[in-house]
């Protein structure tokens, strides 16, 4: 009979250390969605899918600034090629 107590007692001490460590990994993964829920918030959006939306939109105003650079260092080669013949 003691032994059945033993178990028990050894059973019930490994489920509360396993119980107290998912708290703490809990208590870690909160603090990180915390940290960053801030972050978004700093470039104004509160969701995952609006901080998608923001970087697909970002993403196209860089192709088109990067189109315009490319355009406009083009016209500055033909410019100094007309320039030295």
């Amino acid at each position: 009979m003691a032994s059945r107590k033993d178990n028990l007692g050894q059973k019930l001490l490994e489920i509360k250390e396993e119980l107290e460590e998912k708290k703490s990994e809990r208590s870690e993964l909160q603090g990180e969605l915390n940290s960053l829920t801030k972050q978004l918030q700093e470039y104004g959006v509160e969701t995952v899918e609006q901080a998608e939306e923001l970087i697909r939109k970002q993403e196209k105003e860089l192709q088109v600034m990067e189109t315009e650079i490319e355009e406009e260092v083009e016209e500055i080669e033909n410019m100094m090629e007309g320039r030295w013949e």
